[in-house]
């Protein structure tokens, strides 16, 4: 029997199968909307007769105001209905069936089905983000202990450069009058290029993903990735960079956001050095929103 069909008596395509990724309380949500759907039959287009008909899965859809495809995801625990469409249901249902006492389950019961539906899905959700939390946060430790070791090579070539700068002195001193010689050349630093555009790539994907979160309508969840990256990975001129781009593409709650946690929770030496870079690139009232947090 096709989806849209019905058999005499007994509807068809209401008895969907579930998929093992089917969370129990979205089961549960589900199963009492086929009960609910057994229930509907045809009615005369005008008076609205009943005709005993039961209705195919099309007509049944519009009668609640969904597509037919949407209205297959909620019956079968893929999709979550809006409680609208659940009202609307099992007034039609009730209706067909003769009245509220006929059918199976009641709204309030309904209602709670679907605020369990819901609690469980964000739950799942947060498991979600923690993860994704979790696995930018070691990429960006992995970017961060890349960066420690380029500022031991750096400090090792800056030993480098004084020694040679002190024998150049010398030679100097010795040929006096002599044609000075060049100046004698600096070790160069390989990757340092590489190094940083990796630094700027996931400062980046940082500020991409939660503006992603917060448009999804998780401006928490947003917050807690931009607070807890500050506080364990961005260095302070990294955290100003992050500033910049999120003022640059207009997430100005965001960047205002991290602002106020970022003065308030970090120590002096931090925030001054935020504020400093802040200035530095143009943004003196960002600077002093920082240290007005700081102080705050």
């Amino acid at each position: 029997m096709a989806r849209s069909g019905s058999t005499a008596g007994r509807v068809t395509w209401a008895d969907k199968t579930f998929r093992s990724d089917v969370r129990p309380h979205m089961r549960n949500l589900a199963e009492a909307l086929q009960l609910l759907c057994r229930h509907l039959v045809a009615r005369q287009s005008g008076t609205g007769k009943r005709t005993g008909r039961r209705l195919t899965q099309a007509k049944a859809a519009e009668r609640i105001h969904c597509c037919e495809s949407s209205l297959s995801r909620y019956l079968s625990g893929q999709s979550m209905p809006h409680l609208q469409i659940i009202e609307k249901l099992y007034l039609e249902a009730s209706r067909d069936a003769g009245g509220e006492h006929r059918v199976e389950t009641t709204l309030d019961a309904l209602t709670l089905l679907h605020k369990e539906a819901e609690a469980e899905r964000h739950r799942l959700g947060d498991e979600e983000l923690a993860a994704e939390v979790d696995a930018m946060a070691e990429q960006l430790k992995a970017v961060d202990a890349e960066r420690t070791a380029l500022r031991k090579e750096v400090a090792g070539l800056k030993t480098a450069v004084e020694e040679l700068k002190a024998s150049e002195a010398g030679l100097r001193a010795r040929l006096a009058a002599q044609t000075a010689p060049g100046p004698l050349p600096v070790p160069r630093r390989r990757g340092d290029r590489q190094r940083m555009r990796r630094d700027i790539a996931a400062v980046r994907n940082l500020a991409v993903r939660a503006a992603e979160l917060d448009a999804g309508g998780r401006a928490e969840a947003a917050l807690r990735l931009l607070r807890r990256s500050a506080d364990e990975v961005l260095n302070p001129l990294e955290t100003a960079g992050l500033l910049l781009l999120l003022r640059q593409q207009q997430h100005n709650d965001l960047a205002e956001n991290l602002i106020h946690v970022y003065g308030r929770d970090q120590g002096r030496e931090d925030v001054l050095n935020v504020a400093l870079s802040l200035h530095e690139q143009g943004a003196p009232d960002d600077a002093g929103a920082v240290l007005h947090a700081a102080l705050d």
